[in-house]
């Protein structure tokens, strides 16, 4: 029986693996219960087996006579499914193109191929009206002599006005075809500047519209901003602050042949998809699902904007949709957060507060007033968004500005009336942040370099400057920030403390040292379980002839290969050393406290005491798993009770639901969850740095995850620091006074210099950071409330925490 009971296990775990990425795995594990998976296994896998015989099989079936007669004449159909929960649509996601998630019912798109696909599924649908096929549009050709905004173009008129605007402005735009869509129509593009026919290594910005086609109101709101931007340089000063400083691209229509699937004189007829019936904002590059993730080959209107990103270096840029009145924000495939989306959530806030300004209360008013992070939305995979921020380190969003996809003509002016000075808004973005040029420090010459974010950017985040002149921008959240800046053949130079501002500019240039040998060097992974082994890669430059390595703590301790593989089985901290030599030549990097061993421990149901460790959760080193309950609480072990436990969340990634409601990690400040909750947590939005505030010196964490969607988890180092009360803290060689505060001013000094100070309350909150270059500094305390606050000072000999009383 336990034979039988073993196989059937392994077997299980096959299908779970084999059969996990698959729409019919999906379909199958969100349709049942989980109680019913653990003690019906036996059943579970003949019904499964059973299940894919079935889909293999009817997605081949023929289609109904009425769908065959719809394809015949349309070439993609329009249609809703029931679906009484988000995570219902998990299946559906990468199979057709869905549209709109609304009132329990999910809108969608598919062509022939696609439609047979989803059948399969047995979902029940129902056939709708193409929304390309509901208006009856007014139309503009051209004969007239004032176009008034009020009509839709025609083919000839749109190609005629986009010309017109460069006959009319020479000195500030040039109009050109970047290529031909399917059936050879022009995608037509504005470059707006005030030198526009000379490289002045202006940042670049990329406006797109309606890459679907049946979504015809941005393609009017983009013509109108070429039109204000042209007419309106040189008496504008928001207008000349744009065009003098930027190089802006405007592309209005990239699929014109769904756009005038009905003919060159009408919109009347438009479809989603292209002439060949794909949707172009699933046929990009994505960062999860690969190269083709929606298995069709690169449309010509795909691989036009692919090399338009390739061939320049656009900061920042923006798609568009109508459909819905939101501002969609990076991710669309992940479930994680942006590292950058503090940013996000404020430039997209500015966009929705300023449209709702100029605009009737009824606008822009859905979702998290006016804005939603993608996946949170629904997730996409192929999305021109996420190819642009992950594949050309670019910012872009994306703009759904109409919930009618075609909006009556009469309403067109009234639109742009509400988004005017919120799409101008965005391009003013790029006038903030961090910018400038890199260069050779002996030279002069332009270099193109990394610039990165120390501590902050992941998920190719970080930018680059151009060729042609050094120049880069990054564009980033008000705070304090070290950049590192490197480039093949220059030693890495590294700027600490750069203050960014909001709607500030901060200049930053630099010069690089070139060098013709450079020692460096990464590992998989710098903290670790005890016993783990660690890879180390050497990123040295100029083909060194010898490697010497020292491994303080490792096993061996010493290393001449050029890639080495060391073993840590003590706990600490280990300094790494690389000697590099080539000819006469000799360079060496040190890096201090690089890596970090530790015993492990994994979520579970249980306690801990320790003040050293490292806490993952349940899957350990791979993903955590689904349909699972734990509690464990971590008590510290110190001899004194002058102490708080500290648990430091490094990586955090759970899936993200806007309430945090299917997987989720909650933390209280004591010995069970009956104690204060400090915070629930989930996707990217990690925990940081919690601390106890109790006697028990106790933390406990809750974990929770559903039936579906298990991700990296999350590892966190845990330790315990004494606190200190009194007002002379010689030991640490610091000083803090008064204490208690009374006045709101209070004082720190240290015989050596302190980089950052920072104070939390008793529930881990941080409620002050400052950034910090000084042997003393005087700060005001009185904007916080009365209580107990513990402050943390970084000197070079590390951090020291301290108990202060505000009164």
């Amino acid at each position: 029986m336990f034979k039988q009971q073993t196989e059937l296990k392994l077997l299980w775990i096959i299908i779970k693996v084999y059969y996990r990425k698959t729409t019919i795995w999906r379909f199958f594990c969100l349709n049942l219960d989980d109680d019913f998976k653990q003690t019906n296994m036996k059943k579970i896998i003949t019904i499964f087996i059973l299940a894919v015989l079935v889909f293999n099989t009817q997605a081949q079936s023929v289609l109904s006579s009425e769908m065959t007669a719809h394809f015949a004449k349309k070439g993609e159909a329009y249609f809703s499914i029931d679906a009484a929960t988000p995570k219902q649509i998990i299946p559906l996601l990468n199979l057709i193109s869905v549209d709109e998630i609304r009132d329990g019912k999910v809108f969608a798109y598919a062509n022939k191929r696609d439609f047979t696909r989803f059948l399969s599924l047995g979902y029940d649908y129902e056939l709708l009206p193409n929304p390309g096929d509901l208006l009856d549009p007014v139309m503009y050709d051209g004969s007239k002599g004032v176009y008034d905004w009020d009509a839709y173009p025609t083919y000839d008129a749109y190609v005629a006005m986009m010309y017109q605007f460069a006959t009319d402005h020479p000195d500030i735009c040039e109009v050109f075809s970047i290529g031909q869509s399917v059936q050879g129509r022009e995608i037509l593009m504005a470059k707006i500047s005030d030198n526009v026919a000379v490289d002045e290594g202006e940042p670049q910005f990329l406006y797109t519209g309606q890459m679907h086609g049946d979504e015809i109101v941005t393609y009017m709101m983009f013509l109108r901003v070429i039109d204000h931007l042209v007419e309106n340089y040189g008496s504008d000063a928001l207008v000349n602050d744009l065009v003098d400083n930027l190089e802006i691209w405007i592309n209005p229509l990239s699929n014109p042949d769904g756009t005038y699937a009905g003919g060159n004189n009408s919109v009347n007829g438009a479809i989603r998809a292209n002439a060949n019936y794909i949707d172009l904002n699933r046929n990009y590059a994505d960062p999860e699902d690969g190269l083709h993730p929606d298995g069709n080959a690169y449309q010509p209107e795909t691989l036009l904007f692919m090399e338009l990103a390739e061939d320049n270096h656009f900061v920042m840029s923006a798609n568009s949709h109508s459909g819905a009145e939101v501002v969609n924000y990076p991710w669309d495939t992940w479930y994680t957060l942006h590292p950058d989306d503090d940013w996000w959530k404020f430039v997209s806030h500015e966009y929705a507060d300023t449209v709702r300004l100029n605009s009737p209360s009824n606008y822009f008013e859905g979702f998290d007033n006016g804005i939603t992070n993608g996946a949170a939305w629904y997730s996409i995979s192929g999305g021109r968004q996420d190819y642009m921020n992950y594949f050309h380190n670019c910012r872009e969003f994306t703009l759904e500005l109409s919930d009618a996809k075609m909006l009556p003509a009469n309403q067109l002016v009234a639109h742009w009336d509400y988004n005017r000075a919120a799409l101008l808004n965005y391009i003013k973005e790029m006038l903030y942040g961090v910018s400038g040029i890199i260069t050779d420090a002996a030279t002069g010459d332009p270099v193109v370099a990394k610039v990165e974010i120390l501590n902050h950017d992941a998920q190719n985040t970080f930018v680059f400057s151009k060729e042609e002149t050094g120049a880069y921008n990054r564009v980033i959240f008000e705070g304090t920030y070290d950049i590192q800046f490197s480039a093949e053949g220059y030693l890495p130079q590294i700027i600490e403390n750069v203050e960014v501002e909001v709607f500030e500019m901060t200049t930053l240039d630099v010069q690089l040292v070139s060098a013709s040998l450079i020692a460096d060097f990464t590992a998989d992974n710098t903290v670790i379980p005890l016993g783990s082994t660690v890879n180390f890669t050497q990123q040295c430059y100029g083909d060194p002839d010898t490697y010497s390595w020292t491994f303080e703590g490792g096993d061996p301790a010493t290393s001449d290969q050029e890639n080495p593989s060391i073993s840590y089985a003590t706990p600490g901290e280990f300094d790494v050393t690389l000697v590099i030599t080539k000819d006469d030549d000799t360079q060496e990097i040190v890096k201090h406290n690089y890596i970090m061993a530790n015993e492990e421990y994994i979520m579970g149901d249980q306690e801990i005491t320790t003040c050293n460790g490292l806490f993952l959760d349940d899957g350990g080193s791979g993903n955590y798993s689904d349909g699972k309950d734990y509690t464990t609480t971590i008590f510290g072990n110190e001899t004194s009770d002058d102490y708080v436990l500290i648990v430091d969340f490094l990586e955090f990634s759970l899936e993200f639901s806007e309430t945090c409601n299917y997987d989720y990690l909650k933390i209280y400040d004591g010995e069970d969850a009956s104690a204060t909750l400090l915070g629930t947590y989930c996707g990217t939005n990690s925990p940081g740095e919690i601390m106890s505030s109790n006697d028990d010196h106790a933390l406990t964490f809750v974990f929770h995850s559903d039936g579906s969607v298990n991700l990296e988890g999350w590892k966190a180092t845990i330790n315990c620091t004494i606190v200190d009360g009194v007002d002379e803290l010689s030991q640490h060689h610091l000083s803090i006074y008064p204490n208690p505060v009374e006045n709101g001013l209070i004082t720190i000094e240290s015989e050596t210099v302190m980089s950052q100070i920072s104070i939390n309350n008793m529930n881990g909150q941080v409620m002050r950071i400052k950034s910090v270059n000084t042997k003393k500094e005087i700060l005001n305390l009185s904007d916080l409330s009365a209580g107990i606050y513990i402050i943390s000072v970084n000197t070079p000999s590390g951090v020291s925490h301290h108990k202060v009383q505000v009164k």
